[in-house]
Formats: C-alpha cells, sequence, structure tokens
C-alpha cells in the first residue's frame, strides 16, 4: 500500500532537458526560431521521447529544441522557474535540478556565467513561489570538450554556494572520464558532492572510474 503522506522526492530531473514543448514553441515564436513544427501536437515528438531512441546520441538530440529556443537569459529564467512549477504540479516536495550551462547557452552565445545566475535566479523565485525546495547541480557538458566544461566549472565556482554538486554528462564514448581529472579535483576543493553519467555508453569500467578517479 502507498503512504501518500510520505514527501515526494526526484533527485536527477534535468532542467535543460524538461522545457515544456508549450514554452518551446512559445520561445521561438517570440524570438522567431524556426521549429520544426508549428503545432504543439506536431511539435511533441521532435522534443519528447515518445519511443526507444538507437543510442544515446540519438536521445541527446531530442534535448537540442528546448535549448535552441533560449535566445535570451531572461528564456533560462523562465525555464528555470517553470521547472520548479512543474515539479510542485507533480506533487514534489524537494527536487535536485541539474544543468549544463553551456549547453543551454550555445545556440545564441549567451554569456555562460549569465546563464547560471539566471538560472539561480528562477529557481529561487519558483521556490518562493510555489513553496518547493530545490538544490541545484551543474553540469559539464563533455561532448564539446575540456576548455568548454572548464568555462563551465568556472561559472559555477563563481556561485560555490548556490551549487550541490558538479556532474558529467554527454558523449561518454568520445569523452571518457580521464579528460576531467582535473574538473573533478577543483570541485572536491569546492566542499561539493560528486554525480557523474557513466555506464550509459561505455560499460562498467566508466563506472568504476568514475568511483574511483572522479571522486562519485
Amino acid at each position: 500500500m502507498i503512504d501518500t503522506t510520505l514527501p515526494l522526492t526526484d533527485i536527477h530531473r534535468h532542467l535543460d532537458g524538461n522545457i515544456r514543448p508549450q514554452t518551446i514553441l512559445e520561445l521561438g515564436r517570440q524570438y522567431n526560431i524556426s521549429l520544426p513544427a508549428q503545432s504543439l501536437e506536431t511539435l511533441i515528438p521532435h522534443v519528447q521521447v515518445i519511443a526507444n531512441e538507437p543510442d544515446l546520441v540519438s536521445f541527446l538530440t531530442k534535448l537540442d529544441w528546448g535549448v535552441k529556443v533560449l535566445a535570451s537569459l531572461d528564456a533560462c529564467r523562465r525555464v528555470a522557474f517553470e521547472n520548479i512549477e512543474d515539479a510542485a504540479r507533480n506533487g514534489l516536495h524537494y527536487v535536485e535540478l541539474r544543468f549544463s550551462p553551456g549547453y543551454m547557452a550555445m545556440a545564441h552565445q549567451l554569456p555562460v556565467a549569465g546563464v547560471v545566475e539566471a538560472v539561480i535566479d528562477g529557481v529561487r523565485e519558483g521556490c518562493r513561489t510555489f513553496g518547493v525546495q530545490a538544490k541545484l547541480i551543474g553540469i559539464m557538458s563533455r561532448t564539446f570538450g575540456e576548455a568548454a566544461c572548464q568555462q563551465e566549472l568556472e561559472a559555477f565556482l563563481a556561485h560555490r554556494d548556490q551549487i550541490t554538486a558538479l556532474d558529467l554528462a554527454g558523449d561518454e564514448l568520445g569523452f571518457p572520464g580521464s579528460l576531467f581529472l582535473s574538473h573533478f579535483n577543483r570541485a572536491r576543493d569546492a566542499g561539493w558532492h560528486i554525480t557523474v553519467h557513466v555506464g550509459e555508453a561505455a560499460g562498467p569500467e566508466s563506472i568504476w572510474q568514475a568511483i574511483r578517479e572522479l571522486g562519485a
């Protein structure tokens, strides 16, 4: 029997992968961004996983349309706020939201540090409005290389008190965890927890590497 009095949590929710299709449609129109469909019904198959994808990269491309419409820091702030609103609608009491500011910034060359600030602001306002508790986890997008991840790390460190943990996500076959040892050394020095996306494409050896060398 389910105890409905227990608080509900979600400790693995991707903020930049949890953008409402309606918001994608509205931001696309607001910023004159071409989308693969012009109605909500026809857009959903392009932006949400509705069937099994053949591999990790194919799955991740579903998320690209959401960040392609993030043409301003206000748009980033909006989707952060809506993530908390959606968590409240889902009945969640506590949520851990993870996000990659470099990924969110890429399509329109937004300042990575500005994206971090916008997300923090949007989440903070959402928590005040809806009464949800939230923590933020910073993702480094390994797919874009070591230097891009370093830029993301610096942006997170500028707000280290608002970041709970550091994550690494993306193409683990092309960009193994061994490339990011120094990044995670700095994260541990900052007192953050460590969580890593591994074993999705590279097998169990990548899991052991994340535990032994990255501190997961």
